[in-house]
C-alpha cells in the first residue's frame, strides 16, 4: 500500500503520446503525472519554473538527441533523478544511457508494479542521499593529484575540474571514502542505483568504465580503481599518488 506522499513524475515526450503506457502505468499506480512534449530547452526553462516534480521519465528517442545534452540538461533544472523509458532490451543502447547520465532505464511496456518500484526506488535514493549528505558528504578527501570536495561535491585532478554526473561522483565518493578496503558491488548497487542487487546488471561495470576513463586510469589494466574478483571495486590511494 502506498504512503500517503504522493510524488509528482513529469513525463517528457519527443512527440504527444509516445509514453501514454507508461503514463497510464504511473497514473494506475497512485502518482501524479504531468506531461510536456520537449522540443528544445526553452521548454525546460519554461517548464522548470511551474512547480516542484521528484522525478523525470523521458522517450528515448529525447535521451539520445544530439540537439543538447538533455539528461543532464533537465537534472541541472530539477534536480531531480531522470529514468528513460525504452522500446527495446538492447543492452547497448542501455549501456548507452546510463553512460549519458540516466539514472535507471525501463522498458516502455513494463508492467504498472515494476514502473512503481523504479521509481520509488530512485526516489529512495535522493531521499538518502540528501539525508547523509551533510555529515557524509561534509569534508574533502585528497590523494596525491585527486582531490574530492564532499561539500561541493566537486572533483578535481591535477587541479582541473573533471565533469562528472550525480551517481559518478557519489560512485568516487564511496569508493574513496572507503580505501583501502574493497567495495562489494551489492553495497555500490545498493547505494549508487538505490535497489536490490541483480546479478546480470551491468549498469555497475557500465559506470565504473566511465569513472575510470574520466579519471585517466587505463582501460584495459586499470591502477587506481581495481576490479576484484568475486569481491568488488578497490580504491588503490597510492597509485595517484605516484603521478605526482
Amino acid at each position: 500500500m502506498r504512503g500517503l506522499v504522493v510524488h509528482t513524475v513529469l513525463i517528457a515526450e519527443s512527440k504527444i503520446n509516445s509514453l501514454a503506457a507508461p503514463s497510464a502505468a504511473l497514473q494506475g499506480q497512485g502518482f501524479d503525472v504531468q506531461t510536456m512534449v520537449l522540443e528544445n530547452l526553452d521548454h525546460v526553462n519554461h517548464r522548470s519554473n511551474q512547480g516542484i516534480v521528484s522525478s523525470i521519465v523521458i522517450d528515448q528517442a529525447i535521451a539520445t538527441s544530439a540537439r543538447f545534452d538533455t539528461i543532464n540538461t533537465l537534472k541541472s533544472h530539477f534536480q531531480v533523478p531522470v529514468l528513460v523509458s525504452v522500446d527495446d532490451n538492447n543492452d547497448d543502447i542501455q549501456s548507452l544511457l546510463l553512460e549519458l547520465g540516466a539514472d535507471d532505464v525501463i522498458a516502455t511496456n513494463a508492467k504498472p508494479r515494476l514502473w512503481r518500484a523504479r521509481l520509488d526506488a530512485v526516489n529512495r535514493k535522493v531521499q538518502y542521499a540528501n539525508q547523509d549528505k551533510s555529515k557524509s558528504t561534509s569534508s574533502e578527501l585528497t590523494f596525491g593529484n585527486l582531490t574530492i570536495k564532499g561539500d561541493e561535491r566537486t572533483v578535481l585532478l591535477d587541479n582541473k575540474l573533471v565533469s562528472l554526473t550525480t551517481h559518478e561522483f557519489d560512485l568516487i565518493w564511496l569508493l574513496a571514502s572507503r580505501a583501502p578496503k574493497v567495495v562489494s558491488r551489492e553495497e555500490i548497487y545498493q547505494k549508487i542505483i538505490g535497489q536490490h542487487y541483480q546479478t546480470n546488471s551491468r549498469t555497475i561495470d557500465v559506470r565504473i568504465s566511465c569513472l575510470r576513463k574520466k579519471l585517466g586510469d587505463n582501460a584495459n589494466s586499470p591502477q587506481k580503481i581495481k576490479t576484484v574478483w568475486r569481491q568488488g571495486y578497490l580504491f588503490v590511494k597510492e597509485a595517484w599518488e605516484e603521478n605526482l
